[in-house]
């Protein structure tokens, strides 16, 4: 964005903090605990909510220096361990992200569920949501876009149009206008910004533990961001540490948003060992790397054009569309793909892909990228029509509008009635009713935004009252808060619970049960980016060994940038960014193929745990736990904790589907098993 673009966003970004009532949240006692029913249930055999599992909330102070001042709540499902007489010191699942919620993972991750079963045979297994995260006070930056087109269009913004926003809007400037609007937002609903941190959360966990009965020690297990929060808990609060399992690690001492723009070196780097290291992909395609730096640098300067465009098979078409010319970059999106499926995805084509590209051999890409004849159309699913109340001029309202419009189709679902569906139903058709009587977008849509905003200030009835007299015609107003009434402190909580989920839908990125965007960006501004100049960036591209194959740019992160002005940090760069350097046991896994925290990030970590026991998963991706087909890796953690002084058996990795990256049978499917001779 240009100098004027950033000067008119800040200007315009300042008109959407609508102040609003602080202070403490009202219910729940500090460290105290009461149970809640699961947002969702474990859908996984012999599971039974109250039996085997259960789910609850803790309040903790969102300022542990100032223990009076604003409480949040965090939600809790832990899993009973399947013994009679459980070990004292529980699991603690620390989820990734940042912005992840373990219990969106557990709920629905097959593997991730059957990874921990060998661990609870002997202990409690706790999922937490990280505060901001899932429906521990989630801070979701969907209701900002709304903000952003109410303040275009009822407030005096200076010489800021709405035309122009909207521009930003849709170009590279729409991630950084969308997410900076959010901070101010939040600040603006009173919440102090900087406290949701990585420290804050490491003392976070010491006070739920202990509420849920575990005085003593206990155990972590760390996934991708999981990893650096449970080292600095290590740090916080190493007397209630026991012991850690970390899974696709990364230290806090990484600046992980500038360093994505160099991460997939690694990846690539552990190819070419791996090919290096068989036999015949060593013999058939020898000095590949060379190969590859070389061929980057040719279709940089002439990329390779398919005419009529490739259409990749189905798994492919979801990473790359349709393919009209393949220039570096395709490497990038290639390792992605990678790292999303398990046993090295497609990274086993990767010599005789490229070998092709070598020398321009389209027909064979299309063999190896393809699926059918090249002239066959991709279905393209058409979005249904929508009813002329939700057509805007703003497209700031549109994700809005949308959900106004799914929630006026949707069908009731008569199991799920009760006191707070009642309320929300009763809330959203009278914005509806509103649309359908004249009212002003601008007006129904700031109705929503205000609702959206009402989680973060926890079961407070009042609030649901003063917002039903404040935006909803009487009589509507009568009834919800009549509803109200009749609400217990369980029912305050799914009524706030069910308003996230509104929040989390009305933005331009749905912001689903596993990923808050604001903290993904919020907990990296504070911790990083604010520490870490664009200099940095720009070594890194510079120093890349493999050309134009990264995942983000220096315009990228320069909008980023952007972004952390609003995000307030309480920290130094020497409070946050250093390693770790421990006594306490450690287990640490890396991946090869990880494009999100690669194995040099893992040796490191275990260089500074001193004592640890390092492990590399040399075919596989990000996070073994929720992607191995057995529960290889779980069973090695259970085994860990047991006896976390002494190195645990690794015989089940060294299985061919853990180590063996299936070159040659690969180069057989495209070529035949006599095409090598």
């Amino acid at each position: 964005m240009s100098k004027r673009e950033t000067k008119s966003l800040r200007s315009f970004l300042a008109a959407t903090a609508f102040a609003v009532l602080t202070g403490p949240t009202m219910g729940l006692a500090q460290g105290s605990y009461a149970p809640m029913p699961c947002p969702d249930p474990l859908p996984w055999d012999g599971e039974v909510e109250g039996e085997t599992y259960e789910c609850g909330v803790v309040t903790v102070p969102e300022n542990h220096d100032i223990p009076d001042g604003r409480q949040i709540e965090l939600l809790f499902m832990r899993l009973h361990a399947t013994t009679l007489a459980p070990a004292s010191d529980p699991l603690v699942y620390l989820s990734g992200g940042p912005g992840g919620s373990a219990l969106g993972e557990i709920t629905t991750s097959s593997p991730l569920f059957k990874n921990m079963q060998s661990i609870r045979q002997r202990r409690d297994l706790v999922f937490y949501d990280q505060r901001g995260t899932g429906h521990s006070t989630l801070i979701a930056c969907g209701p900002m876009s709304a903000a952003l087109g109410i303040a275009a269009e009822t407030m005096d913004i200076g010489d800021v149009t709405l035309e122009e926003m909207e521009a930003i809007r849709e170009d590279e400037g729409g991630t950084a206008l969308w997410f900076s609007a959010c901070a101010l937002g939040y600040a603006g609903e009173g919440l102090d910004l900087g406290q949701f941190n990585s420290i804050s959360s490491a003392r976070d966990i010491a006070m739920l533990t202990k509420a849920l009965g575990y005085p003593g020690a206990y155990n972590l297990y760390g996934t991708s961001y999981g990893t650096r929060l449970s080292q600095i808990a290590m740090r916080e609060t190493p007397e209630r540490i026991r012991a850690v399992i970390l899974d696709g690690t990364v230290s806090p001492a990484v600046p992980g948003t500038a360093e994505t723009t160099n991460k997939l070196r690694y990846t690539y780097d552990s190819l070419f060992d791996l090919c290096a290291a068989d036999a015949f992909c060593a013999e058939t395609y020898p000095d590949l790397r060379d190969r590859f730096i070389a061929l980057l640098g040719t279709l940089a300067d002439e990329p390779l054009v398919f005419d009529p465009p490739l259409i990749p098979n189905v798994n492919l078409r979801k990473k790359f569309g349709v393919i009209d010319k393949i220039e570096p970059d395709f490497f990038a999106t290639f390792a992605l793909l990678n790292n999303s499926f398990t046993q090295g995805g497609y990274a086993p084509f990767f010599p005789v892909i490229m070998t092709a590209m070598e020398s321009r051999d389209t027909d064979l890409l299309r063999t190896v990228l393809g699926r059918g004849p090249v002239d066959e159309a991709v279905e393209v699913a058409q979005a249904p029509a929508l009813d002329d109340i939700f057509d805007t001029d703003d497209a700031f309202f549109t994700e809005a509008l949308e959900y106004l419009r799914a929630a006026e189709q949707a069908p009731r679902d008569e199991d799920a009635a009760g006191l707070a569906t009642d309320w929300i139903d009763t809330v959203l058709a009278a914005l509806t009713a509103s649309l359908r009587e004249g009212r002003p977008q601008a007006e129904v849509v700031g109705h929503l935004y205000r609702l959206a905003l009402l989680p973060v200030h926890g079961p407070d009835a009042a609030r649901l009252i003063d917002f039903a007299n404040t935006h909803l015609p009487d009589d509507v107003a009568q009834t919800a808060n009549a509803l109200v009434g009749e609400m217990a402190e369980t029912d305050l909580r799914l009524t706030m619970w069910s308003i996230s989920d509104i929040a989390r839908n009305m933005g331009p990125v749905v912001e689903g049960g596993h990923m808050s965007y604001a903290m993904l960006l919020g907990i990296n501004c504070i911790e990083e980016v604010g520490f870490t100049p664009l200099d940095y960036v720009e070594e890194l591209i510079a120093t890349n060994p493999y050309p134009n194959v990264q995942l983000r740019s220096v315009q990228d992160y320069r909008l980023t940038q952007v972004i952390c002005d609003y995000w307030p940090s309480p920290f130094a760069a020497e409070d946050i960014l250093y390693p770790v350097v421990s006594d306490i046991p450690a287990l640490v896994y890396a991946q090869g193929l990880d494009t999100q925290t690669p194995v040099k990030f893992g040796e490191d970590v275990a260089a500074s745990l001193r004592n640890s026991f390092y492990h590399e998963w040399p075919i596989e991706g990000h996070v073994i736990a929720a992607r191995s087909p057995d529960s290889c890796p779980g069973d090695i953690a259970a085994a860990f904790l047991d006896d976390p002084a002494t190195a645990p058996n690794f015989a089940c990795s060294n299985a061919p589907h853990y180590t063996t990256m299936a070159f040659e049978l690969y180069h057989n499917e495209v070529f035949g098993a006599d095409a090598a001779e």
